[in-house]
């Protein structure tokens, strides 16, 4: 990517060791990564910098990823920004209400490496 703006990714997860894993297999991808620990603060960060892409855990604590995805897709500031789910369940009752409410893709933690999320990210933002 010359001269272009990196991408910039949202992670919103709230355990810390899976946020670090992320921002730093996305930086040395090229990418700009922003960290949220939670729902609100995953709302809040998205509102104020515009990121291309949100990877969002659906368990969390305060405010649950689907949750916070119907907060994003309500609000005129993040609705158009893609959201990726990415969590260990696999329950197709959420899964379904995910892509329901709006989430563009669901990526179950276990069965993706962080280089093949970044590589799922990058097919998202059609790179």
């Amino acid at each position: 990517m010359e001269n272009a703006e990196p991408k910039k990714v949202l992670v919103v997860d709230d355990e810390a060791a899976v946020r670090e894993i992320y921002s730093k297999e996305f930086t040395n991808s090229g990418f700009k990564v922003s960290l949220a620990a939670n729902g609100e603060e995953g709302l809040l960060k998205a509102g104020e910098e515009n990121p291309d892409l949100i990877l969002l855990d659906v368990m969390m604590p305060k405010m649950s990823g689907i949750d916070t995805l119907k907060n994003l897709k309500n609000n005129d500031l993040t609705k158009k920004i893609p959201v990726l789910l990415l969590t260990n369940l696999g329950e197709e009752q959420i899964i379904k209400e995910g892509f329901g409410i709006g989430a563009d893709g669901y990526l179950l933690k276990v069965s993706y490496t962080p280089a093949q999320v970044v590589a799922e990210c990058r097919k998202f933002l059609g790179e």
